[in-house]
């Protein structure tokens, strides 16, 4: 899962390889083991609906708390990100969890991240949904698979083809929901084969059955999705496996991951104009679930260095680690003509280290992410599908850790 870490996310190494055009023959390991004996009931009873999300549902439904906002914590950051939440909880109390809904394509079933730290000697998230729920929000179970290094997208892709069909591909995630009292699944798939036959329909069919499933146990669905400009983007071969028209219609809500807007050369990692480009194909591919959509935001930066003519993309960069840098560089260290550190949305600095080295550095402080989202809320605000459902801006935020700019939370609580 890319983005669902901070040493690479959707922009890895593979990003611009066209997947290989074979198919992986995957040998069926077995039906997934039920853990929750009630579980087989729901799945016997779900039938799959295609109708999208009522109208009088918003996306702020889906979020409990003073600002319909969603905290993303990864269990192998967890502690970190433990002691994050609970600085902004009061107002932001809903959440959602990677770390136990780790997808083995062979049979579906679940895994937890053996990179857990959120309880002392064990992999789970269970202290973290019960503290979420302590402070009255929702727990989300984040449905990912490791295509980075783990799967190939050959065999994503596969998984999604047998589950859009065999509902037990589908149980493991209702036993997870169950046992571990989530209120509700977010699917965040990414790395899957763009070429494998029918993939977009596949994709579509199997978010409706996990959808099913989730109603017949009363618990919302939500979809993350790869931002998209339009059908063919840059970054087709990474987002071309999801039909934004078709998953618009299988789903309560969608989860669109507006970050990681540059990558090719230095730039924020998401603006108000690109946002908005966002959104343009959101209207054009799912007018009527405007509402009901949270965008997610990044609480993190990039940085690039110049090589052999070019920028190089290096990595993620935390507003802590941004500000160690900045505090460490002297004046003749900085392009002055190319760095801006007072910018009201994306402070940036270009500087060249001791080796010799030209770098770019951007990245959010607190008062730059929020009026990020106040331009944007301005934009979305003239929208009729939007301003006429009376709904709030949803937001939602990668990743929660003590390295973030603590006074985002305190600019956001002011927005409503």
């Amino acid at each position: 899962m890319y983005r669902k870490k901070p040493s690479g996310k959707v922009f890895s190494t593979a990003r611009f390889l066209i997947p290989l055009l074979v198919l992986v023959l995957l040998i069926l390991a077995g039906r997934a083991f039920v853990n929750a004996p009630e579980a087989l009931g729901y799945l016997q009873q779900f039938t799959i609906s295609q109708a999208p999300a009522s109208s009088s549902q918003q996306a702020v439904n889906f979020l409990k708390g003073k600002t319909a906002s969603l905290s993303w914590i990864q269990g192998s950051d967890c502690q970190s990100g433990i002691s994050a939440y609970l600085a902004s909880a009061v107002a932001n109390p809903s959440a959602a969890l990677v770390g136990t809904g780790w997808v083995n394509p062979l049979d579906g079933s679940l895994n937890s991240s053996s990179k857990n730290d959120c309880m002392p000697g064990s992999s789970s998230m269970d202290n973290v949904i019960a503290l979420i729920h302590s402070k009255g929000g929702m727990a989300y179970l984040t449905i990912t698979m490791d295509t980075d290094a783990t799967w190939s997208w050959q065999q994503a892709a596969a998984y999604i083809d047998h589950a859009s069909s065999n509902s037990t591909y589908i149980t493991p995630i209702v036993n997870e929901v169950v046992r571990g009292h989530y209120d509700g699944v977010i699917m965040d798939l990414e790395g899957v084969d763009h070429t494998y036959p029918n993939i977009q329909q596949l994709f579509a069919n199997y978010n409706q059955r996990v959808r099913s499933a989730m109603q017949s146990l009363h618990r919302p669905y939500g979809i993350a999705l790869l931002h998209k400009l339009s059908d063919d983007d840059a970054y087709f071969n990474l987002n071309a496996f999801e039909n934004w028209h078709l998953l618009g219609r299988s789903a309560d809500f969608i989860v669109i991951m507006a970050v990681d807007q540059s990558y090719l050369t230095p730039g924020p990692t998401a603006s108000v104009a690109w946002l908005s480009q966002l959104l343009a194909y959101t209207l054009q591919t799912m007018p009527n679930m405007l509402p009901h959509i949270i965008w997610e935001l990044p609480l993190y930066g990039n940085t690039w260095h110049w090589a052999n003519g070019g920028w190089v993309f290096d990595g993620d960069v935390t507003f802590a680690d941004a500000q160690q840098t900045i505090g460490q560089l002297l004046p003749s260290q900085i392009d002055t003509s190319a760095s801006n550190l007072k910018d009201s949305y994306s402070p940036h600095v270009e500087y060249t280290d001791s080796s010799g080295v030209l770098h770019s550095l951007w990245y959010f402080n607190g008062i730059g992410l929020y009026n990020t989202i106040v331009g944007f809320w301005t934009v979305l605000a003239q929208e009729p599908q939007f301003a006429n459902s009376h709904a709030k801006l949803a937001i939602a935020v990668w990743w929660r850790t003590t390295a973030e700019p603590e006074d985002f939370w305190s600019h956001l609580d002011t927005l409503y």
